[in-house]
C-alpha cells in the first residue's frame, strides 16, 4: 500500500471516528432531560453548534469518496432532524428558519460575485444558447409530464385539477433552477478552468437569476388560476414588474454603497455582508407588512434579486482601473471567508426540514421527476452546444455540470410551502 493511500484511510478512519463520537453525544443529549432552569435558547444552541459539527465532519468524509462537500452537509441535516435520530425537534428548527434568510441572501450575493461579465462575454453564444434551451425545454417536460401523467400517481389524485395545473407549474420553474454554491464549490475543489467552466458557471449564474423573476411569475400565475378569473390581472403584472425592477435598482444601488464602503473602510467586511443579506430580508417582509397595512395592497422587494443584483455590480461594475480590481477582490475574499459556514448552516438545516416520511410517500414521482428533468437537460445542453459549435465532447457531457439541484432551489421550494401549505 503506498503511502498516500495508507495516509488518505488514516484520515477517513479518525473523521469515522469523530462523527460516531458526535452522533453518540447528540444521541445521548437527546435522551436527557433539560434542567427546569436551563434556558431553552442555550439548549438550541448547544444542539445547533453539534449539528454544524456533525455536518462539517460528514462533509469531509463524503469528500473522500468523490462527492461533493454539500452532500455531507445535507445528510448530517437528515440524520440530526426530526425524521432522523430527533435531536433537533421540529419546533428548534421552525425556530431556526430566521437562518434561512441570511443563508439565503449570503447566497445570492455569493452567486452575483461569481458571475464573470467578461467571461461570458466570450462564450455568449454558446451560454445564452444553453439559458434559452434549458428554460424551455425542462419547464416544458417537467410541466408537460405532471399535466399528462401525474394523476397516476396516488399523491397526486386527491387534488382538484387548479391544484394539479398549480403544482405542474410551480415544479416545472423549480426544475429550471440550479445550484451556483454547489457548482462553485465543485470548480474550486477540481480547480478547474477553461471554456467549458466559464460556460457551465455562467449559465448556472445565469439561470439562477432568471429563475427568481421566472418563479415570481409563477407564483403570480397561481394566484391567478385559484382566483377563478382567467383574465389577465394587469394590475398584478404591473406590480410585479415594479417589484423586479425595484429589487434590481435596490441591488445595483446597494452594490455601489458597498463598494464605496470596501474602498473607504473595508474592514468587518464578511460580518458587514452577513449582515446586510440578513436586513434585505427583514427589511422587505417590514415593507411588504407596512404597504398591506397602510395602503391595501402588497409590494415585496425579492431579497434574492436585491442581494444578486448587489453582488453583480460589485463584480463587475464597480470601476475600472487598479482601485475597482481591488474592491471585487476584497468583496470575493470576503465571500470565501465566510461561505463555508453559510453553506454549514444553510445545507444542514435545509437536510433537517426534509420529510423522509413524505419522501417515502413521494420516492416513485420524484425519481420520474429527476429522470425527465435529467433528460432534458440532455438534450438541451447537447442542442445547445451543437448549436454554438463547442467540441462534441464538450456536448456529451455538459448535462452534468447543470444536474446539481440547491441553495435557490431549495429556498424556491420553501417559499411555495410557505404560500400553499395544503400542497408545498
Amino acid at each position: 500500500m503506498s503511502p498516500e493511500r495508507r495516509r488518505k484511510i488514516e484520515h477517513l478512519s479518525l473523521r469515522l471516528m469523530a462523527l460516531a463520537m458526535i452522533i453518540g453525544f447528540a444521541a445521548w443529549l437527546g435522551q436527557t432531560t433539560p434542567d427546569a432552569a436551563a434556558h431553552p435558547a442555550g439548549r438550541a444552541n448547544l444542539s445547533l453548534g453539534v449539528m454544524l459539527l456533525s455536518a462539517h465532519v460528514a462533509g469531509q468524509i463524503l469528500k473522500g469518496f468523490g462527492l461533493p462537500l454539500l452532500s455531507g452537509y445535507l445528510l448530517a441535516g437528515i440524520l440530526a432532524g426530526p425524521h432522523g435520530l430527533g435531536f433537533l425537534s421540529r419546533p428548534m428548527v421552525a425556530d431556526m428558519r430566521l437562518l434561512d434568510d441570511l443563508a439565503l441572501g449570503f447566497i445570492a450575493l455569493a452567486a452575483g460575485e461569481a458571475f464573470d461579465l467578461a467571461a461570458v462575454k466570450r462564450r455568449r453564444k454558446s451560454v445564452i444558447l444553453n439559458i434559452v434551451l434549458q428554460t424551455v425545454v425542462i419547464f416544458l417536460m417537467v410541466f408537460g409530464f405532471m399535466a399528462l401523467f401525474g394523476g397516476l400517481f396516488e399523491s397526486f389524485r386527491p387534488f382538484d385539477p387548479a391544484r394539479r395545473m398549480a403544482i405542474a407549474i410551480l415544479l416545472g420553474v423549480t426544475a429550471v433552477a440550479r445550484s451556483p454554491s454547489s457548482a462553485i464549490a465543485i470548480i474550486s475543489e477540481c480547480r478547474a478552468r477553461g471554456d467549458f467552466t466559464s460556460t457551465a458557471l455562467g449559465v448556472t449564474v445565469a439561470i439562477d437569476v432568471l429563475i427568481i423573476i421566472l418563479f415570481t411569475l409563477a407564483m403570480t400565475a397561481v394566484r391567478m388560476l385559484f382566483s377563478g378569473d382567467g383574465g389577465v390581472n394587469l394590475f398584478v403584472f404591473g406590480a410585479l414588474s415594479l417589484e423586479i425592477g425595484a429589487s434590481i435598482a435596490i441591488g445595483a444601488a446597494s452594490g455601489k454603497l458597498i463598494a464605496g464602503y470596501i474602498r473607504r473602510a473595508g474592514h468587518d467586511l464578511p460580518l458587514f455582508l452577513l449582515f446586510f443579506a440578513f436586513g434585505v430580508a427583514k427589511s422587505s417582509e417590514w415593507l411588504r407588512h407596512f404597504m398591506e397595512v397602510h395602503h391595501g395592497f402588497s409590494l415585496h422587494l425579492e431579497p434574492l434579486i436585491v442581494c444578486m443584483s448587489a453582488g453583480f455590480v460589485i463584480r463587475n461594475l464597480c470601476g475600472d482601473g487598479r482601485e475597482g480590481g481591488e474592491t471585487a477582490a476584497a468583496f470575493g475574499r470576503a465571500i470565501k471567508k465566510v461561505s463555508l459556514p453559510v453553506y454549514v448552516l444553510f445545507f444542514s438545516l435545509a437536510g433537517a426540514g426534509i420529510d423522509l416520511g413524505a419522501l417515502a410517500r413521494l420516492w416513485p414521482l420524484a425519481l420520474c421527476l429527476a429522470g425527465v428533468r435529467a433528460l432534458g437537460l440532455f438534450m438541451a445542453a447537447w442542442l445547445g452546444g451543437t448549436l454554438a459549435g463547442d467540441p462534441p465532447a464538450h456536448n456529451r457531457v455538459a448535462w452534468m455540470a447543470y444536474l446539481t439541484q440547491a441553495g435557490v432551489a431549495i429556498g424556491l421550494a420553501q417559499l411555495a410551502m410557505r404560500q400553499y401549505p395544503e400542497f408545498g
